[in-house]
């Protein structure tokens, strides 16, 4: 293989990860073979593994590169808009586009595939669990500038109970559409979401105990 600089190894390292997600995104982590992502990198099987080790290592950089895409995204939303109600408008834009991504259900059926992977696989539970704990991160520093800047009414919030509580949702609704299809009221459920997130919905429930931190 020609000695490349380093740019270039990055570049065609991160061309090779792109493949990867994209044949696992079609035919899924396990029915994925390495040939498959050598002819979709357009590379040959040595010169696959010059850069990884084999498929394992390829799905943590996958997981890896998608999480950095995507809280990329989240950090331009929520920390680097002008306010509160702009950052608002850009999450909110954010999750309508990624609900409404054509390729959702395949991205749903490999996290679920890595979520089952890593209950056997300790390393690559740790890495899954890293991948969204960077996005949860990203929800706790805006539920914070959202207190700051007024946009609830209490500073009395737990941020990162609060944005477990969003992370929780999203999976679910994730889910739901993968799972439910047609019977699933995606834009419904979307829409009661920010009902409630507006105080919207507001109910006389009655008085319950909440359990110690």
């Amino acid at each position: 293989m020609p000695k490349l600089k380093p740019q270039e190894l990055e570049a065609r390292r991160r061309e090779i990860i792109v493949s990867a997600r994209a044949c696992f995104l079609r035919d899924g982590f396990h029915q994925t073979t390495t040939d498959q992502i050598c002819k979709e990198a357009s590379i040959t099987p040595g010169g696959l593994y010059h850069y990884f080790s084999g498929k394992e290592e390829l799905i943590s950089a996958v997981i890896e590169y998608s999480t950095e895409e995507t809280v990329g995204k989240l950090r331009a939303a929520a920390e680097e808009t002008e306010d509160i109600g702009s950052a608002f408008q850009e999450l909110a834009a954010f999750l309508f586009q990624t609900m409404r991504d054509p390729d959702i259900d395949n991205v749903v059926r490999l996290d679920m595939e890595i979520w089952v992977e890593g209950l056997k696989n300790e390393k690559l539970a740790e890495i899954s669990r890293r991948s969204w704990a960077a996005r949860r991160q990203v929800l706790e520093r805006f539920i914070e500038r959202s207190v700051k800047e007024g946009l609830y009414s209490t500073d009395d919030i737990d941020q990162k109970g609060f944005a477990s509580l969003l992370m929780a949702i999203l999976i679910g609704l994730r889910l739901g559409k993968l799972v439910w299809k047609d019977d699933f009221d995606l834009n419904g459920a979307m829409r009661m979401l920010f009902l409630m997130n507006a105080g919207r919905l507001a109910a006389n429930f009655p008085t319950i105990t909440l359990p110690a931190k």
